[in-house]
């Protein structure tokens, strides 16, 4: 059956969770990047571009760990110190949370910090906190009843979009999820890291409709490398199908792969400045 990109839109409105931003309407795909509704039509031909559609999605595509740009995995260009800095404007009335943005951004940012440092990269790619000349930002967002705790972007992502949003569900205690768990994951976006669950080993047994909506939302202009082995531990990994974690620590097939991407040569990656 022909795809039709204006079915694909009209399927993202109806099933994918949204929210209001500026003034704009952002859908979320990929369970937690956003999509802005003008955008949503050249987000859909890229989708259709990149499948057959009389065939599945290419396995190299389901594979997905390093995000891929023009068949090579992207990352920022090196050596780079990604400096980021907390939105305070955007917690106006809440104290609490914004205290609490404080701790779990710097203990996020510092354990991918111990990451490249016990891999030997930290030479290369480093987080560190500057108010003065941010890369991104941190920014309460308010996604309504969207049920999303955070959403990222990647290297190859426009300026005006490097942006970690935060939502309520972060902060609230209990919580099922890690706070500093679930901002390790959408660092691991910022780093260039795709989600662990979208392979096929994790797909397993989960649902028809969710397992054709990730196959075919995950693959648009960026495609994907595995560059370990399947990790179930993997901090891009939601729990899903029984696998996953709650706490999203950084396994060590993370800091292989994260070693393996900004130890590769510049040839074989394509870089983005900062």
């Amino acid at each position: 059956m022909e795809l039709d990109p204006v079915k694909l839109v009209e399927e993202i409105k109806a099933t994918a969770p949204s929210y209001q931003m500026d003034g704009d309407t952002y859908y979320v795909v990929e369970l937690d990047r956003k999509v802005k509704e003008s955008d949503l039509l050249s987000y859909a031909q890229e989708v259709i571009h990149a499948v057959d559609p009389d065939t599945p999605a290419p396995t190299t595509l389901e594979r997905l760990v390093a995000a891929t740009v023009d068949g090579r995995p992207m990352r920022w260009e090196i050596p780079v110190t990604l400096t980021w800095a907390i939105d305070e404007s955007s917690f106006k009335g809440r104290s609490k949370e914004l205290a609490k943005a404080r701790k779990i951004c710097a203990a996020a940012t510092a354990d991918w910090n111990a990451a490249a440092e016990e891999k030997g990269i930290s030479d290369q790619i480093s987080f560190e906190e500057d108010a003065k000349d941010p890369v991104f930002h941190f920014v309460f967002r308010d996604f309504g009843n969207a049920g999303l705790y955070a959403v990222a972007f990647f290297p190859n992502d426009e300026i005006s979009k490097r942006v970690v949003d935060i939502g309520p569900l972060t902060f609230e205690e209990p919580n099922d999820f890690d706070p500093v768990g679930v901002l390790r994951h959408e660092l691991g976006h910022v780093l260039g890291f795709r989600h662990e669950h979208i392979r096929p080993e994790a797909q397993k047994g989960m649902s028809k409709r969710d397992k054709s909506r990730m196959e075919q939302w995950v693959i648009g202009k960026v495609g994907g490398e595995a560059l370990t082995d399947y990790d179930s531990q993997s901090v891009m990994h939601y729990p899903l199908n029984g696998r996953g974690t709650l706490d999203f620590q950084l396994s060590d097939a993370d800091k292989a792969g994260f070693h393996k991407l900004y130890s590769a040569d510049v040839s074989d990656v394509k870089e983005f400045p900062v």
